[in-house]
């Protein structure tokens, strides 16, 4: 056995050297302090070798590791390599190290990481070999710590430490005595695998609620998890198993546990939350089944659609609503019921019709829930008290506490009732204000049941009553019949809710107007029905202010304004994820998922909130659906990052290789250097930021917004047309759109009429980009300007819709400057100057040159120059116009000429033709 040193000085060996000089079971070792780097490429070892670091140990057992391996490893097929005590880092994408099919690593006492904050890959990879891995520690830096193994692998892990992910697929793993930590992924994915997990801590996110999914998942797999901890606290499922997968569970102390069409064995197993038994599952339970219901809010014991629990002993810790639910022919059997610090006879067991619950020492009460029509859902949803429900909604933070507000008034008069005093008139008609898909409806109707349960409002043969209308519901076409239609739904709501969607479109303006005679009457009939109705009129925020000042006598009986915020992205995030675990389906990766759908939101124009969300899911969804059925697939309750992708695509710039790079084009632009230097910063930050932003990281306050500032001529809307188009290709704005206006496009000529016409230009160009040419005309000086107007209104889009548009304003740099004097507000508002440089007289003759060459005129370049080089010295400061003018000029002279000599030539531009030209302006 041979033993070669490598190192840096003149008695040891280099590394390649040495790799060249080893046989079969020798070593090579790294000297203190050496370290390789490959430059990103690898080291393929296809011998049976040992490779050793250096490494000290101190006293307490501390190791420090002194040798380093910058590049990536590639164990070959049949190779059997060991390495010890090194440090191992990729430099580039991709991973670290690599096991092809027959291959050996056994792996330990090192470090292993990449430099690539954005690397996506494992660090361990094997493609049908046997790891055996001691003693590793994975770095914190970079995106990936993942261990992967697929094709009939072998891994064993032990003794290791700050472990994040460990993927198999069609392989067998086995991890002893470790940690594994990872809040924004899996920490073990599973599929058509064998797991053994042994003395090891397992935790998912505990706070990250955006970022989280089951901490261990598996399909079509087994796993064994003996004497360990596994804690994802306040997420459905720690542990997540489906597609005929078997778990055996011994001694361990676990969060949650759901099962789906799977078997389970549990020996002496705590729960900390809840164990939801699921689709043709089987569980047996031997020993203790300790459920602790440390979350209020679940169900411990959930067994559901012909699955089976059958315990030996099951504890029961806390009083829930309910403990056990069971459901769709189901089964739980307990030979004991054991409790701690609760009565039994306060337990609550929920079983339909369809299931049962058997207690061989009868402790227990039934409550049975009937299943009609299939609405089991519903039912359990309904025991839910209405004012938790009401809490439970996602986000309306504001839209709540004024509720709590109104109900605190409901409860003080039941007080007040109840000691004999007479209760405060309380108006109960209210306005709901906001965008589509805030919650406006469901609200409307949970506030009509707590009303009702609080006895405020009488109900209707004891039930509460809500309808729901729109201005079609109301209006009749006939002379007097609206009054009598909106009269019939009137009385159709007393004793509950009358909620008018849309309302502002009954305030019509015209001739004939049915619209005031339904408000009338509904007007009247709030006075005459004070007590018994509760009307809310909703809509969007600005529509529902001009409609309450349209009418007097409606703002003063509808006192109580909800305002409906939009949904932040992490409520939306949350949203989406609340419906897809509605219908049973798992994501392959939740944190891709959450990542896209926050920054889609992000960038989206449409702004229908939770509408938004449920059409990105159906679109998500329609993927899945189209790739299970083209690869005739089996698991239809996954969602992989291919599907996303593919709706992520949708409407994205692609890059087909046939269309141009807008920043190439740019650069190609004669002259303004400083200004292409400065788009090119520009642009880079605004990548920056955008690809900063899609990773979840904290971003500079960057605004898009600018000014061109230069003498005409200078090529403003060129360069704003080549950069809205850089930023679509680049995907910092959502659309390859340029609205180009100036005053007269923006200001109207009468009161009234600049807003509106103002603000639906600046809608048009949603998405992309607004250029508005000489925008100081916008401000004349003068007190009654109307272009002050389209100017506020303008401010107020750009601070509305900050992410969303690129507002460009260009103009001479003298008036410009005066023109932000006057308004501080823009100032403040534009943070990016260009400033556009006159050309050169070279420069000049180049752009001149290359619009003639356009059109195929041949000259005399040489003259042309010349002449156009004297003439533009006393230009009138025009620039690119003032020589396209000279051009169409000599262009004119060409033309006279063979009109009054003849010829066939009409490409051919003479000196002389040029020559008139400078002898006019001379003269």
């Amino acid at each position: 056995m041979g033993r070669y040193i490598v190192g840096n000085g003149s008695d040891t060996w280099n590394l390649a050297d040495a790799y060249a000089a080893v046989t079969d079971g020798d070593i090579i070792e790294f000297e203190k302090g050496f370290s390789f780097d490959l430059s990103g490429d690898y080291w393929m070892i296809d011998k049976n070798i040992t490779i050793c670091g250096y490494v000290e140990v101190d006293e307490n057992g501390g190791r420090m590791l002194y040798s380093s391996f910058y590049g990536r490893i590639i164990i070959a097929e049949n190779a059997d390599v060991v390495i010890e005590d090194i440090c191992l880092y990729s430099i580039k994408e991709g991973n670290v190290i690599v096991i092809q099919k027959g291959g050996k690593l056994t792996l330990s006492g090192s470090l292993i990481g990449s430099t690539v904050s954005d690397n996506d890959y494992g660090l361990v990879w094997s493609n049908g070999g046997f790891v055996e891995i001691d003693n590793l520690t994975l770095t914190l830096e970079g995106k990936s710590r993942a261990i992967t193994v697929e094709n009939s692998s072998t891994l064993n892990i032990k003794n290791s430490t700050n472990l994040a992910n460990v993927t198999c697929n069609n392989s067998e793993v086995s991890i002893m005595n470790s940690r594994i930590v990872n809040h924004i992924g899996n920490g073990i994915n599973a599929k058509k695998s064998k797991v053994e997990i042994i003395d090891t801590y397992i935790e998912g996110s505990l706070v990250d609620v955006e970022n989280r999914y089951p901490i261990v998942w598996g399909s079509e797999s087994s796993f064994v998890v003996k004497n360990s901890e596994i804690r994802q606290p306040q997420y459905p499922s720690a542990v997540f198993i489906k597609d005929n997968s078997v778990l055996e569970l011994e001694n361990n102390l676990i969060t949650n546990v759901t099962v789906f069409n799977s078997r389970v064995k549990l020996y002496d197993t705590t729960i900390l939350e809840s164990l939801f038994i699921r689709d043709f599952s089987l569980c047996i339970s031997n020993g203790k089944l300790d459920v602790k219901g440390e979350s209020l809010k679940k169900v411990e014991i959930f067994i559901d659609n012909n699955s089976v629990l059958n315990a030996e002993e099951v504890v029961l810790n806390k009083l829930s609503n309910p403990n056990v639910r069971t459901a769709e022919n189901s089964l739980m059997r307990m030979r004991i019921l054991s409790t701690k610090n609760i009565e039994k006879k306060d337990l609550k067991f929920e079983v339909d019709d369809t299931s049962e619950v058997v207690d061989l020492n009868n402790l227990i009460k039934e409550e049975t829930v009937a299943t009609e029509n299939n609405q089991q859902t519903e039912k359990v949803k309904e025991s839910v008290p209405t004012i938790q429900q009401l809490d439970n909604l996602i986000g309306l933070r504001r839209v709540k506490e004024e509720i709590s507000k109104m109900l605190r008034i409901v409860d003080f008069n039941n007080k007040r009732i109840a000691q004999g005093h007479t209760p405060e008139k309380q108006a109960l008609h209210a306005v709901f204000v906001g965008n589509p898909g805030t919650g406006k409806t469901t609200v409307a109707r949970l506030m009509g049941k707590i009303l009702f349960e609080k006895g405020v409002l009488p109900g209707r043969d004891g039930k509460c009553v809500f309808v729901e209308a729109k201005e079609s519901d109301l209006i009749s076409s006939n002379v007097g019949g609206t009054a009598l239609e909106t009269k019939k739904l009137l009385n159709k709501a007393l004793g509950g809710v009358l909620f008018i969607d849309e309302a502002y479109t009954l305030d019509k303006k015209g001739s004939v107007n049915f619209g005031i005679e339904a408000i009338n009457t509904i007007l009247a009939f709030m006075e005459d029905h004070r007590d018994e109705i509760m009307i809310i009129f909703a809509g969007y925020t600005k529509e529902m202010d001009q409609f309450l000042k349209s009418n007097p006598g409606l703002k003063s009986r509808v006192p109580n304004t909800f305002d409906f915020e939009d949904y932040s992205p992490d409520e939306i995030v949350q949203i989406g994820n609340k419906y897809l675990e509605s219908k049973s389906y798992v994501l392959e990766d939740q944190a891709y998922y959450n990542s896209y759908v926050k920054n889609a939101y992000k960038a989206s124009l449409d702004k229908s909130n939770a509408r938004w969300i449920r059409n990105v899911n159906e679109s998500i969804l329609k993927s899945v659906a189209n790739r299970v059925v083209e690869n005739d697939e089996d698991d239809v309750t996954t969602i992989k990052n291919i599907d996303i992708k593919a709706v992520k695509n949708i409407g994205k710039y692609e890059d087909d290789g046939t269309k141009k790079d807008e920043m190439e084009e740019l650069n190609k632009l004669i002259g303004i250097k400083k200004v292409k230097t400065q788009v090119e910063e520009f642009i880079a930050l605004a990548e920056i930021n955008k690809k900063r932003a899609e990773q979840g990281k904290s971003t500079s306050s960057f605004s898009l917004h600018s000014l061109f500032l230069g003498n005409p001529g200078t090529g403003k809307t060129t360069v704003a047309r080549l950069v809205g188009k850089v930023l679509y290709q680049k995907g910092v704005i959502a659309e390859n759109k340029l609205v180009e206006v100036s005053r007269t496009d923006l200001v109207a000529g009468y009161i009234g009429q600049t807003a509106p016409k103002t603000r639906k230009i600046l809608e048009s160009a949603l998405g992309g980009v607004l250029f508005i040419d000489e925008a100081y005309a916008l401000n004349s000086g003068s007190g009654n300007d109307f272009g002050q107007e389209a100017l506020d209104e303008i401010l107020k889009f750009m601070e509305d819709h900050r992410d969303d548009i690129v507002i460009i304003f260009a103009g001479y740099t003298k008036e410009m400057g005066e023109f932000l004097n006057v308004n501080s507000g823009l100032r403040s508002r534009i943070p990016n100057t260009f400033d556009f440089e006159d050309y050169t007289e070279e420069e000049v003759v180049e752009i001149g040159l290359l619009g003639l060459d356009k059109y195929g005129y041949e000259l005399d370049r040489e003259y042309y120059g010349e002449v156009i080089k004297d003439l533009y010295r006393n230009n009138d400061g025009s620039n690119g116009r003032w020589v396209r003018n000279i051009n169409e000029k000599i262009i004119t002279n060409m033309s006279t000429r063979i009109a009054r000599e003849g010829g066939d030539n009409l490409d051919e531009i003479t000196n002389e033709d040029i020559e008139k030209v400078k002898e006019r302006m001379d003269g």
